[in-house]
């Protein structure tokens, strides 16, 4: 099984449709079994639209609109051959514009929940979410995580272990998580009796290390080489490769953020 992820950063991205072409044309190749996706952005402006035929709402879901980052995306895999079935969660307003969100891809039909993670006075800007989708293989979890702190990862992590307690399926969590492997976020992750693993650490193979090597909204400071982007799962997986992709060297640059492509057993 291949699972993939990228923080999108979307339509803030220059030339956002031809890196969405990129995206896509990269998923026909490597054909991944389930795509993770953050920074999912829809105009709050733009036209409402009804799900399609392979779309897998959640409960009370927040209309669908015509530019929807995942909708464009799975569209133009349609084009190409390939059907996924997708989910989409709205999580807060971005830029003052967008309804931004989060996304699942599976080649199987998703069974898909969502839960707000952080902490309930975090609104508007600052709501974080997981999306959860289910399938017959394994539970399949995205977010987008805030930086450590009290009220910040440290809340959102521990309404992320409730959420997913007594889960009996396999899991695989996924996304942005805003936290380097030596902060604390990390020590709670691997803590967290989930029987989760970093891929990176365990995997046979690696291709590459770091997601993020530049200043980006939220580490405006930044001047070195960032792993903030994880693929963690349950430790019955035998994780054969982990590589990272979208850097510009094997594949091109979408985002502000490189993805991750991991094979596992």
């Amino acid at each position: 099984m291949k699972v993939m992820t990228l923080n999108t950063h979307s339509y803030i991205e220059s030339q956002p449709l031809e890196k969405l072409a990129q995206i896509a044309t990269y998923i026909k190749e490597e054909n991944p079994d389930i795509v993770a996706l953050q920074e999912i952005n829809q105009l709050i402006t733009s036209k409402e639209i009804e799900g399609d035929d392979y779309f897998c709402p959640v409960a009370n879901q927040v209309p669908l609109h015509e530019d929807n980052f995942a909708y464009l995306l799975v569209s133009r895999l349609r084009e190409l051959g390939l059907n996924y079935y997708w989910s989409y969660s709205y999580t807060h307003i971005g830029y003052d514009t967008y309804q931004e969100g989060l996304a699942l891809l599976s080649k199987e039909k998703l069974i898909s929940t969502e839960q707000v993670t952080s902490n309930p006075s975090y609104v508007g800007k600052l709501t974080r979410k997981i999306l959860v989708g289910q399938t017959s293989q394994a539970t399949f979890v995205v977010g987008h995580y805030s930086w450590t702190g009290k009220n910040g990862f440290d809340y959102e992590w521990a309404k992320t272990k409730a959420a997913l307690k007594g889960q009996k399926q396999p899991l695989v969590i996924m996304g942005d998580f805003n936290n380097p492997p030596e902060s604390s976020a990390h020590q709670q992750i691997r803590e967290a009796n989930l029987g989760l693993v970093d891929s990176f650490q365990v995997a046979a193979k690696r291709y590459g290390e770091h997601t993020v090597v530049k200043a980006i909204d939220g580490w405006q400071d930044n001047e070195g080489q960032l792993r903030i982007d994880y693929v963690y799962l349950s430790d019955t997986f035998k994780v054969s490769k982990y590589q990272v992709i979208f850097d510009g060297q094997t594949s091109p640059q979408v985002s502000d953020h490189f993805g991750i492509l991991v094979e596992i057993e």
